[in-house]
């Protein structure tokens, strides 16, 4: 497979090898709305045809261990296994089927990670119904912008989502918002929530409603159907509803593989040896922490698609916490962890794992990591593989990915693009592609990029370029290997001066510190130079700093330009979403208040007031 002698095959010979005709990863070209792009040609057709043949297999295993819902004990956990899971999902499909729900009939399903949350994605999904994955962690105005945006015949939500929303039950009835009803028992909610949300914790569906779903009566889906609506982050401005087909959904059962295998076959192990170890199901499903929520792409199609075909067990946490974390992954005995950098860094920098525990992989993705991680991975976990993803919730989850000896070395970069997916960067101005190593706009094409904005032709308009190819807002270069380094988001570039500053730039300095547990770049306005660097931090366990001494250390890892001027410390940790993104708006906004009161001049500063 090397291209010359014993050297390291490229990754270009490795994709070749991956993909080779009438093998599993197989690829074909298809045009899917936005011009010809690849796919797996293997995948499955549907999201039912992959759940139910998963759910069938593995019968038998843990899918779930999770908390048992408030009002329990706090401690209280309960398994539930895929045979159980199956069973569930087949009796509220049966259940929907009475209500009227069809194929194509959007549900609205709103919660936090729970047993519930996926039997009513599943269930969905046994009709050939389009699951609404509204976030649980927003304010009601945006919910309610969510629910009149899809208009789904129906809502399902947890005891929380219920508490939120049925205050405002009439007036999503008034926008055609289908009935609000909750898969825990109710009898504990507000009498407001008794009153305008439904419990479905003892529905009796008839016999014959079940056969129907298990004989697929009525199943009318295709590859390219609608399969789900999932939601930008909106971290700025509303959510907008991301539109995804089952073909876009599905690429990810086999997508999931691609940067383990790869890592392998780089280290010079033959495609025949790596593929069982990496794609084929385990006889023994892992256990994994599932900190990250399903209702985001990341937990949803990245993380709980994986598990699925893993046959792996997920532990949901009540909330996030670490020493809560560390605690369920030593009595489940979890070696495999996925989700943002942070909670990597939050449980390495704890100290609250037993000195002989091992890790076998770390991934994350979702926010810029600090360029010291997956050294610190591999230092204290040397067995580990670690693996640095990209994606959005346009793009159907992973897009682009690094792992393995290729990320240690390389601790920068953000990857390669998979497969059936192709990625360019353009000029900021021009929107016309750049050589190899030029600072640009990047933009994705491929065969798991969504369908569409939901009703926003405008932001599709923006978005797509006539020839398909997804603006992605990200700015970044690719070097002569074909490897993408990503920079900043192009709205975040601080401009000193005229001189362009990528936040990534200035935070991975910063994150050289090992009293830095996060940071967050920003920029502070200048009435001279335009923008300024400015800080946001929060400090590492049992550490302590000041602002000057943070600054201080900082200045000498960064050319001059990219110096810090204020710098905010966070106490409680920097702001974030329920993603894991930090909400640099915030941010931006607190440390330009401590900015003004310095003066705009350089000096110490106090912890933020939250």
């Amino acid at each position: 497979m090397s291209e010359e002698g014993d050297a390291q095959p490229s990754f270009a010979a490795i994709d070749a090898a991956i993909t080779v005709k009438g093998g599993p990863f197989e690829m074909e070209t298809m045009d899917l709305g936005h011009g010809p792009v690849r796919v797996w040609k293997h995948a499955p057709a549907s999201f039912r045809e992959f759940l139910e043949d998963r759910l069938n297999r593995y019968s038998d295993r843990v899918i779930i261990n999770e908390p048992v819902p408030e009002p329990a004990e706090y401690d209280d956990r309960r398994d539930v296994t895929y045979g159980e899971l199956l069973a569930h999902a087949y009796k509220l499909a049966a259940w929907l089927r009475e209500q009227g729900i069809r194929s194509g009939d959007r549900v609205a399903v709103g919660g936090q990670n729970s047993s519930g949350w996926i039997t009513s994605f599943v269930a969905a999904h046994f009709l050939g119904a389009v699951p609404v994955c509204l976030n649980s962690t927003v304010t009601q105005e945006v919910q309610i912008h969510c629910l009149i945006l899809t208009r789904p015949k129906i809502v399902l939500v947890d005891a929380a989502g219920a508490e939120v929303l049925a205050p405002v039950a009439e007036h999503l009835a008034d926008n055609r918002v289908g009935p609000l009803w909750c898969w825990n028992s109710t009898k504990h909610l507000t009498q407001r929530a008794q009153a305008y949300v439904e419990d479905l914790s003892n529905i009796s569906p008839l016999p014959a409603s079940v056969e129907a779903v298990k004989s697929k009566k009525g199943f009318d889906v295709a590859p390219e159907s609608d399969a789900l609506v999932l939601f930008t982050s909106g971290t700025t401005s509303l959510p907008k509803g991301v539109l995804i087909t089952q073909r876009q959904g599905m690429q990810h059962v086999l997508t999931a593989s691609v940067p383990a295998l790869r890592a392998a076959m780089r280290m010079g192990v033959p495609f025949e040896m790596a593929l069982p170890a990496v794609h084929e199901p385990p006889a023994e499903g892992p256990a994994v922490l599932m900190p990250v929520p399903l209702f985001h792409v990341t937990g949803l199609l990245a993380v709980m698609i994986r598990m699925f075909v893993a046959g792996a067990k997920m532990i949901f946490m009540r909330r996030w916490s670490v020493p809560d974390a560390v605690k369920l992954m030593v009595n489940h005995n979890i070696r495999l962890i996925s989700g943002v950098p942070s909670i990597t860094t939050a449980i390495l920098q704890s100290g609250l794992l037993p000195d002989d525990y091992e890790m076998d992989g770390m991934s994350y993705g979702g926010a810029a990591p600090p360029k010291r991680l997956p050294a610190d991975v591999k230092a204290r976990f040397p067995a580990a593989f670690v693996s640095h993803g990209w994606g959005m919730t346009e793009c159907s989850g992973l897009f682009i990915a690094i792992g393995g000896q290729d990320y240690v070395d390389r601790p920068e970069a953000v990857g390669v693009a998979i497969p059936i997916g192709d990625m360019r960067i353009v000029d900021m101005e021009t929107g016309k592609p750049v050589p190899a190593g030029t600072l640009g706009i990047l933009h994705v094409r491929g065969g798991c990029v969504m369908k569409e904005y939901l009703y926003n032709d405008k932001a599709n308009r923006e978005s797509f370029t006539a020839d398909g190819w997804f603006d992605t807002g990200d700015v970044g270069y690719i070097n002569e290997e074909g490897i993408l380094y990503l920079r900043d988001r192009a709205k975040d570039m601080i401009i000193r001066g005229g001189e362009n500053i990528a936040s990534a730039e200035v935070e991975n300095a910063v994150a050289q510190d090992s009293r830095i547990a996060e940071v967050a770049a920003v920029a502070v306005p200048d009435p001279v130079l335009g923008e300024r660097v400015g800080l946001g931090v929060s400090l590492a366990p049992r550490a302590t700093a000041t602002p000057e001494s943070i600054i201080a250390e900082a200045d000498k890892r960064l050319r001059y330009p990219a110096r810090p001027v204020v710098c905010v410390i966070f106490p409680d940790g920097l702001p974030i979403n329920a993603n894991g993104k930090v909400l640099k708006n915030e941010v931006k906004d607190i440390v330009g208040e401590q900015w003004k009161r310095q003066g705009g001049k350089q000096a110490g500063a106090p912890k933020a007031r939250l």
